[in-house]
């Protein structure tokens, strides 16, 4: 995983997000924008994280994402020895073996995005929430405190981390029905309350964004069903198998599992997004244990001699490197496209040095963009316009800058700059396609930076085109 973080490779959308705001942490000793903007609680333990990253160490993609790398070891380390404790030796090492070779961890654990940390977040919340459905009932058992405090903890690194603390809750009406402790049903609105706290608090989207996460439901699984049927079918398939065998010898050890697994996949598709796969990286330590659980419990039936259990273990890892889904050598970058292209990964650090060498000279240049994080990242302190399609005549909250959404605006603008820079995302994205045209037929094109290197095979290109310059 270092490695994949060494040749410092730039920072996509979301990440850069997080760098401006970890960046505000040491510039003004909070995380905001340089416009003052703040988004409440939504990752912010995220942002003072990599901010101390960037203290100790310096500022760059490598610092800012070496957090998630230790992040991602963690997680293999917790796996086994969860798998172990809960499982077997045999089950802890093919565990042990997804987390630490599967393509998808690898991607995740080198990106400066809090979903690594919500893996290790949910891994850890359900072996403690087994251990405190094992024991004697009691309102603060130390195992229940442990999950709330650890879902909480998940909820401001992501406010995706919600969907902890409604399995934990889910688990509490779980032992109040079991022991039949119906008075402590009480208990339940105080974790619904936090719930809607922490969703109000997130984003500064205020009561409207709580009404939005309540009531909005997707209804548009397509993307989530290529992307389980063409690449992890494998892994579907043995979960199920883990899920029922372990379901004659422990039901409420498969259920938690298994439940929570599908509760993730349902969420994520018809509550958050389902554009996004990754909402549902969370779920996959889960898969994993039922996978390891599936294999082992098969290769048990098949012979009672130890060394060839342990030699079909070994069959079933060389088998399972034939899907494509793992890595084996390090390497100088691991796709976050592997699975499902749904990420612009475009080499901005070399395009935004151009771009930089471009306007060195000019004291009066606009520089226009179809995303809004960013120019404030790679040229801070550059005035520039978010050209968006859907905010036409508005100001951008987050940054302060003007966003134009018309060819009217632009070229109302464009009037008011001797020289401006204008970056076109060759796909279709947030920036109005007549804006687009226009730009490609009547401003000067300077350059194309299509591709990443070490990632040839997943196209994605911008083009900058200029006037004055």
């Amino acid at each position: 995983m270092l490695k994949g973080i060494s040749s410092n490779h730039s920072f996509w959308n979301d990440e850069s997000h997080v760098a401006i705001m970890a960046r505000g942490v040491l510039e003004y000793g909070r995380p905001i924008t340089p416009a003052g903007y703040s988004t409440g609680i939504y990752q912010i333990i995220l942002y003072y994280i990599t901010a101390l990253s960037f203290k100790i160490f310096g500022i760059s993609e490598f610092t800012g994402r070496l957090p998630s790398v230790l992040a991602g070891a963690g997680l293999v380390i917790t796996g086994y020895f969860i798998a172990k404790k809960l499982f077997s030796l045999r089950t802890a090492t093919i565990v042990a073996f997804l987390l630490t070779f599967s393509q998808i961890q690898l991607a995740w654990s080198t990106q400066l995005r809090p979903y690594i940390w919500l893996e290790l977040f949910t891994l850890l919340i359900s072996y403690f929430l087994y251990q405190y459905i094992k024991s004697p009932w009691k309102l603060l058992d130390k195992y229940f405190i442990y999950s709330v405090t650890v879902s909480l903890l998940s909820c401001l690194f992501h406010g995706t981390g919600i969907l902890n603390l409604a399995i934990v809750g889910l688990i509490f009406m779980y032992k109040i029905i079991k022991y039949k402790k119906y008075v402590y049903i009480s208990v339940l609105p105080l974790l619904i309350i936090t719930g809607v706290w922490v969703v109000y608090r997130s984003m500064g989207g205020g009561w409207g964004f709580v009404h939005h996460v309540i009531f909005k439901i997707y209804f548009s699984p397509l993307h989530y069903r290529i992307f389980l049927t063409h690449n992890y079918l494998w892994l579907i398939f043995g979960a199920s198998i883990g899920f029922f065998t372990l379901y004659r010898r422990n039901k409420e050890l498969a259920v938690l599992l298994g439940g929570s697994v599908v509760f993730i996949f349902a969420i994520a598709i018809f509550k958050i997004n389902p554009r996004y796969v990754r909402y549902s990286l969370p779920a996959f330590p889960l898969m994993y244990l039922l996978f390891a659980e599936g294999v082992v419990s098969v290769i048990d039936k098949v012979t009672k001699r130890e060394c060839l259990r342990w030699l079909l273990v070994i069959l079933t890892v060389a088998l399972l490197s034939l899907t494509g889904k793992f890595v084996f050598w390090p390497k100088y970058y691991y796709s976050i496209n592997a699975d499902m292209r749904e990420n612009p990964i475009v080499d901005y650090k070399f395009a935004f040095a151009k771009i930089q060498n471009l306007i060195k000279d000019k004291k009066d240049v606009i520089v226009m963009d179809a995303w809004n994080d960013r120019v404030p990242w790679y040229l801070p302190g550059q005035k520039y316009i978010f050209l968006f399609k859907d905010g036409a005549g508005k100001i951008d909250p987050v940054f302060g800058e003007k966003i134009l959404g018309t060819i009217k605006e632009f070229e109302a603008e464009k009037k008011l700059y001797e020289s401006g820079i204008v970056i076109v995302e060759d796909w279709e994205s947030l920036m109005n396609e007549d804006i687009k045209e226009y730009v490609r037929k009547n401003l000067k094109f300077e350059f194309t930076v299509q591709d990443l290197p070490y990632n040839e095979n997943d196209h994605w290109g911008i083009s900058v085109y200029s006037w004055g310059i």
